[in-house]
């Protein structure tokens, strides 16, 4: 089962499944934020997709899912996402995201056989840490979501060292490409950029000098290649990083978003809010040397192929 199926990691994620031969049950909310669907049964293989619409919150309903189909893998990746957007809304950041959690591990430790749980955090849980940033720091989370992945995390340990149950811990970065959801600066920056608008770069004022912020961007076909092989070849509550493992400047992006549509636009400099970093990237080497994943898709390629992507999606509109 994919959690959170028809947003955009889930979906990428449905398809991959479906095209290595899995059968896959892909859980939505009934009222879900993104809506991917049409993306996902276009797979040659959707004859082996079945879609489930349940609130994870609901703990009966959740129960009576995993009784209904004996899940191998769980890949939890339903949740309210924005780090920024959640200093508004810390209620249904922690409460969404918390209960939804807790719902799937306590259904898996009731029911026999038990699945693996592949639940997928957030690098925000490292909060102000100097990077690269690797899974043995001590989590420092700042604002509502990162503090959400940080109490789920902490249930995975919990159930793991408690119950025996699997439950790997994913710590996606700065994820991006086709569909990604419309808070992500890839998408921020496309919609202002093909309608001539100016785009906002967030960063910080440093002795009279902007620094850009800088993230580690990582692709989603890349994304989702290493969130199977934590499926694949993870126990317990092990942690991995994925991301490509290099800080890249939101300004640059901007600037080769700018050329990829062939249009220049005004770029004004705006502070980051105090719970963001200014510097964000990882040390991937564990997902390297225990999964076998590496990252394969540079950032000038993410940008064409997404403005490739947005402009079609444009056409068809």
């Amino acid at each position: 089962m994919v959690t959170g199926a028809f947003g955009f990691i889930g979906s990428h994620l449905v398809e991959k499944l479906l095209n290595i031969g899995e059968e896959v049950v892909g859980l939505s909310n009934p009222r879900p934020p993104e809506d991917n669907y049409r993306y996902i049964v276009r797979s040659p293989n959707s004859k082996n997709l079945k879609i489930a619409y349940v609130d994870l919150r609901d703990f009966e309903a959740t129960l009576q899912l995993l009784k209904n189909f004996e899940f191998e893998k769980i890949y939890h990746l339903a949740a309210i996402a924005s780090h920024r957007l959640s200093i508004n809304e810390p209620y249904q950041y922690l409460d969404n995201n918390y209960r939804a959690l807790l719902s799937i591990l306590e259904s898996a430790r009731i029911i026999e056989p038990t699945p693996k749980i592949i639940f997928t955090s957030s690098s925000s849980v490292y909060g102000d840490h100097q990077p690269p940033l690797r899974e043995d720091f001590q989590p420092k989370p700042k604002g509502p979501y990162a503090l959400s992945k940080f109490f789920g995390e902490k249930l995975c340990e919990l159930y793991a060292e408690t119950y025996g149950l699997d439950c790997p811990i994913i710590r996606y970065f700065n994820i991006v490409g086709e569909r990604c959801r419309g808070n992500i600066v890839f998408k921020i920056f496309a919609e202002n950029i093909s309608s001539e608008r100016p785009v906002e770069v967030y960063g910080r004022w440093v002795n009279g000098e902007f620094k850009p912020a800088e993230r580690d961007f990582t692709y989603v076909s890349d994304a989702v290649e290493g969130t199977i092989a934590v499926g694949e070849k993870a126990e317990g509550a092990e942690i991995f990083n994925i991301g490509f493992g290099r800080p890249v400047s939101v300004l640059k992006v901007a600037e080769l978003m700018m050329e990829a549509f062939n249009r220049k636009v005004e770029v004004n400099f705006r502070e980051l809010k105090p719970h963001e970093s200014l510097i964000s990237y990882c040390d991937n080497t564990r997902a390297r040397n225990i999964l076998g994943w590496r990252p394969k898709t540079d950032l000038e390629e993410m940008i064409q192929r997404y403005v490739k992507w947005f402009q079609s999606e444009r056409m068809i509109r």
